[in-house]
């Protein structure tokens, strides 16, 4: 049984004999049908069941087939259900009056039965086709809708444009008010891009077709992005001359989302600065046009000194605030600005100032004159980092090195470039000097033996060839070795000695001070152990932490580790480590050297009177010994730096603590330094850094005392004398 066969008809008709006649042969038809003598009961009938067909008779008391036709079309779901009319009447006027009120179709009486049941599934026929029709329309509505997808059809003849309802709602007007013709668009695009839409129009009205991104302008201010594709369409028939077709589809949302990532990817959070890759692809474009317009471009890299300290001391919110300060004065001083990004995208706009990393800014000129112009704009900056910066409760000044290289000068192409800046600026912060440091070959050469030193580093420390010594510290008065100093060297296998300023700080800058330290410490233990039988009680061997080790999460459980593999004290260990360190987060200071001291373990701050020495923090710190920075003994010879070390040595007795100047060479110092009250010395006047078999037998012999040691420093206590050896 087909769908038609199987539809429900409502017959309407005030004569029962006509129901029961016109029912019976629809049933013989295949079909369902139901009954009503007026039209009120019709009109419930067809809220009820909503047939697929009426036969609604025309003549009928009370309401006429006219009038139900016409209710029946009012409703929601009446205006594609098939209404046939019955009628007795024979005129054109009825027969119009039956199609204004909205019938499908009309048959007269007296009826045909056999044929009716024809007419009836024609009519079905046709109105399952209207309903799919319906539907699709519907369906590419909605699917219009929901892509924000609208379209148009121009007549370019006559200027006329068939737009469809979507179209008007993209540009969030009324049909009503948009305006007539092709351009009418142009007053409702945002004015920047008016000149593009116009001239994509212009070449369309001669049958070109394109595709293009503008913008849109609503009636309440707000902006949307659209782009729109347009062709060269059939003619319809009857039309003359070219028709074009367009679609336009709002990609607000895309372009806003893409922003978004661009931001993301591009562009720093904090400052709102372009990154590294920004930058990085801004370079590949300037030096591209640099080379084929033979000029000159070049890149600056800028430090902050020192940064850290201001996270340290004041916090990361500061220190992002300073960052923040800082990011801005150099694009102003650049006269940097954030361009605009073009509608759709498209090439990335030039910028001149960049956050490379933590505490780092590139900057990129694309077209300078000679370096005399590119150095004058360097120092310029390193006075805008100088000026003071005011945060709540304080101003902070802070300080700048900056690497610089040039092209086509340095190298020829972009990422060299970049790195030649990084090298140069490298270079700057290992000098005291100059702070503006311009690339040269030599550093190029030093940057790649220091690139290679780093990887025979990580293999010497693998292959336990770093080597440790030891200096001693001794007591002058009675010529006792009281404790030692752990150093490490490298003897390199091919280039000789690697001093240790060269790859303490390599290995600090490349993370490997922490498997570097780990091995010393082990050796130091192991030592220990050999030297138990030669040592006093309260012998001890002071080991150098740098800022990384005190941080390591480790550090704790690898000191109890090695002790306790070693079979050592506690107590034979103490821990060096300068006031910057320590005062890099007090808090975590405090604790973890309160787990040092239970476990005996005796902690010296080293270089002390060079950064904060501060009493406030010796007094909260569970710190043993205070070391004189051997800049200030250097000093006491010229009788300078005198007021600091009676300060260090005062500090130190009134808080019970060990003082011990490092660096002391001469009589002299050491004359000075015994009548001020420190007589644990460490330096050459005593001992060079020697191999732990030349420490065991010092030990055991004592330490040669100094020809034309001040007498005054010699105690002529019984059983003291030059030369004392330091066994038990």
């Amino acid at each position: 049984m087909t769908a038609t066969e199987s539809a429900r008809i409502l017959v309407v008709d005030d004569d029962p004999l006509t129901r029961l006649m016109a029912s019976e042969a629809l049933r013989e038809g295949g079909f369902s049908t139901l009954e009503a003598e007026d039209g009120g009961k019709a009109l419930d009938l067809f809220d009820a069941a909503l047939p697929d067909l009426i036969l609604l008779d025309v003549m009928m008391p009370g309401l006429s087939g006219f009038e139900v036709c016409q209710q029946m079309r009012a409703r929601r779901n009446g205006a594609l259900v098939p209404i046939i009319m019955l009628t007795g009447l024979d005129d054109g006027d009825s027969v119009q009056r039956a199609f204004d009120a909205g019938a499908t179709d009309f048959i007269s009486k007296p009826i045909n039965w056999t044929l009716l049941r024809f007419r009836i599934r024609y009519v079905l026929r046709s109105a399952q086709a209207m309903k799919e029709l319906t539907r699709s329309k519907e369906s590419l509505s909605n699917a219009q809708r929901i892509a924000r997808l609208g379209s148009w059809e121009w007549f370019v003849q006559e200027d006329r444009v068939q737009r469809s309802d979507q179209y008007y709602r993209l540009f969030g007007q009324a049909a009503s008010v948009f305006g007539e013709g092709i351009e009418a668009v142009l007053e409702h695009v945002y004015l920047p891009d008016r000149i593009l839409v116009a001239a994509a129009i212009q070449g369309a009205r001669g049958g070109a077709g394109y595709q293009l991104t503008y913008r849109v302008v609503w009636p309440d201010g707000r902006v949307r992005t659209v782009v729109e594709t347009v062709e060269p369409g059939d003619s319809s028939e009857g039309a003359a001359g070219l028709v074009m077709e367009g679609s336009v589809q709002d990609i607000t949302d895309q372009v806003d989302a893409q922003r978004r990532i661009r931001q993301l990817a591009y562009y720093d959070h904090l400052t709102g600065l372009p990154n590294r890759e920004f930058f990085r692809e801004n370079l590949l474009g300037v030096a591209v046009r640099c080379l084929r317009n033979d000029c000159r471009c070049a890149v600056m890299v800028v430090d902050i000194d020192r940064f850290a300290r201001i996270n340290d001391s004041l916090g990361p919110e500061r220190g992002d605030q300073v960052l923040q300060v800082i990011g801005h004065r150099l694009r102003e001083s650049m006269g940097d600005r954030a361009p605009a990004e073009p509608a759709g995208g498209g090439a990335l706009p030039c910028f001149k100032v960049a956050r490379l990393a933590a505490d780092e800014f590139g900057i990129l000129m694309p077209d300078v004159g000679d370096l005399g112009e590119v150095l004058e704009v360097a120092h310029r900056l390193l006075g805008v980092v100088r000026a003071p910066i005011h945060v709540p409760g304080q101003d902070i000044t802070l300080s700048a090195r900056i690497g610089l290289a040039v092209m086509p000068d340095h190298t020829g192409d972009a990422d060299a470039l970049l790195k030649a800046a990084e090298t140069a600026l490298n270079r700057a912060k290992r000098t005291n000097g100059e702070p503006v440091a311009l690339f040269s070959e030599e550093m190029k050469v030093a940057a790649f033996l220091r690139f290679t030193l780093e990887g025979e580093l990580r293999r010497a420390i693998g292959d336990h060839e770093l080597r440790v010594v030891y200096q001693p510290i001794v007591d002058a008065v009675t010529g006792t070795i009281v404790k030692a100093e752990a150093l490490v060297r490298w003897p390199h296998m091919g280039r000789g000695p690697v001093p240790p300023p060269e790859f303490i700080s390599l290995a600090e800058e490349t993370g490997m001070i922490v498997p570097l330290s780990r091995a010393v410490f082990e050796r130091v233990c192991a030592d220990i152990a050999e030297l138990e039988a030669f040592v006093r009680p309260g012998f001890r061997i002071s080991v150098n932490l740098s800022g990384v080790n005190f941080m390591d999460a480790q550090l704790i459980p690898t000191v109890r580790d090695e002790l306790a593999k070693a079979g050592i004290p506690a107590s034979r260990i103490e821990f060096e480590l300068t006031e910057t360190v320590l005062m890099r987060d007090l808090d975590y200071a405090t604790g973890i050297l309160a787990q040092l001291r239970e476990m005996g373990v005796r902690v010296a701050v080293d270089d002390f009177g060079t950064g904060y020495s501060s009493l406030a923090y010796l007094r909260r710190l569970a710190v043993d010994t205070l070391k004189i920075d051997r800049s200030f003994v250097s000093e006491l010879d010229d009788g300078q730096g005198i007021a600091i070390v009676e300060a260090v040595i005062g500090l130190a007795h009134s808080l019970g603590l060990e003082v011990v100047a490092e660096g002391v060479e001469t009589l002299s110092q050491l004359s000075a330094l015994h009548q001020r009250g420190c007589n644990l010395i460490q330096g050459y006047l005593f001992a060079r850094p020697m191999s732990i078999k030349m420490l065991t037998q010092a030990l055991q012999s004592g330490i040669r005392m100094p020809k034309g040691l001040p007498l005054a420093v010699v105690r002529k206590d019984e059983g003291m004398a030059q030369g004392a050896l330091s066994g038990p």
